[in-house]
């Protein structure tokens, strides 16, 4: 999983506590999340993570992005997808 973000995102800010939980029950999981700092790199962000805005969370198998396309971002929320 790996989340896409921008230091100064209010909406990234918003989703911190969450997404460190989650990184740490997927972990226990054997799956890694992942963030990647998006403002600093848009081409590469918007080619490669269907990032359009902050934040933006993919799963990425087999070298595949699939956007999570829900405005839910708490732990559970996140861990359905």
């Amino acid at each position: 999983v790996v989340v896409v973000y921008a230091p100064w995102c209010q909406f990234c800010q918003a989703m911190e506590d969450d997404y460190a939980t989650f990184a740490d029950e997927m972990a226990k999981e054997g799956i890694t999340v992942a963030k990647y700092r998006g403002d600093e790199d848009r081409e590469f962000v918007t080619a490669n993570f269907n990032t359009e805005s902050f934040p933006t969370i993919n799963l990425v198998k087999d070298g595949v992005a699939t956007k999570y396309d829900s405005e839910a971002r708490d732990v559970e929320s996140l861990k359905k997808f």
